[in-house]
């Protein structure tokens, strides 16, 4: 029994490590990894104050086959040359149809600009719906800074990852030798 639950514990912190592995390198890609169809972004501006300000971190959900509707806020690629297709959340004002190509085009707006979105989203823009603050977002949004200083980010990240690999490697090949 007790060799059971070594072996699974083995095997549960092999998986962590994968997606570890798999979030640092969609992350060097620019992409946000999801889990399960949600995802937990960073706020980098005040536009959607007071529902979630700068420095905030939102959570969003793949929308699936559903549409949006006005008042749902939204994540999407901007289209915007300045923000160089990143991430926008805003919240949907109206929805029209390209009479062109029949396709949804949908208009945002941050709640604090004065102005509504010059670029408009079309559906296969759509990243996610938000759903919601994540508790301690601010505090996760100092980590993450701090993280992104190289130092910081070698100390907390990568010399923990292998040392626990070596250790969980280390353990198997006392497995195997015992074995043999």
């Amino acid at each position: 029994m007790k060799r059971m639950l070594s072996i699974a514990g083995n095997c549960i912190f092999i998986v962590v490590i994968l997606y570890l592995c798999y979030f640092v390198t969609a992350s060097a890609y620019h992409k946000n990894p999801g889990f399960f169809g949600y995802r937990i972004l960073r706020v980098v501006s005040g536009s959607m104050e007071p529902v979630f300000g700068e420095g905030d971190c939102i959570i969003i959900k793949d929308m699936g086959e559903k549409e949006p509707r006005v008042g749902d806020i939204i994540t999407f690629v901007s289209k915007d040359p300045m923000l160089g297709g990143a991430y926008n959340t805003h919240r949907v004002y109206d929805i029209a149809e390209d009479y062109i190509t029949g396709e949804r085009i949908y208009y945002t707006k941050g709640d604090n600009n004065l102005w509504e979105d010059e670029y408009k989203v079309s559906a296969d823009g759509i990243v996610g719906i938000y759903i919601g603050r994540l508790p301690f977002g601010q505090a996760v949004s100092a980590l993450l800074d701090r993280l992104s200083e190289r130092n910081f980010y070698f100390l907390v990240v990568i010399a923990p990852v292998v040392l626990c690999l070596t250790s969980c490697i280390a353990q198997l090949i006392r497995e195997l030798v015992k074995r043999h």
